[in-house]
């Protein structure tokens, strides 16, 4: 929607003549997100749980199904539990790492 926008002025205008065609991309599912952080983890030699399932959804929740916005919660969320020195990330660091990265 925001480069749709962007697209529409008349600046873009030349830019815009030479689009062939129009894609819009759904971001992920909740359940494919969930996949999609447990291939990362599993990707990364990551055997055991790091994330509640609360604290999933509210990654999950807070990205709107978009990957570099998971990627960048979990990341932020990690960063938070390990200075926090929990070995599973909670709902609240999560929380916090949202607030961190001007989302909440």
């Amino acid at each position: 929607p925001q480069l749709n926008s962007t697209l529409r002025l008349s600046i873009h205008e030349p830019f815009r003549q030479r689009i062939v065609m129009n894609y819009n991309l759904e971001g992920m599912t909740k359940a494919e997100g969930h996949s999609y952080v447990t291939a990362k983890l599993n990707g990364a030699g990551c055997t055991q749980t790091v994330f509640e399932e609360n604290a999933l959804e509210a990654i999950l929740n807070a990205a709107n199904g978009t990957p570099r916005m998971i990627n960048k919660l979990c990341n932020a969320s990690l960063l938070v539990g390990n200075s926090s020195n929990l070995n599973i990330i909670t709902a609240d660091a999560v929380m916090q790492a949202i607030n961190d990265c001007e989302l909440g």
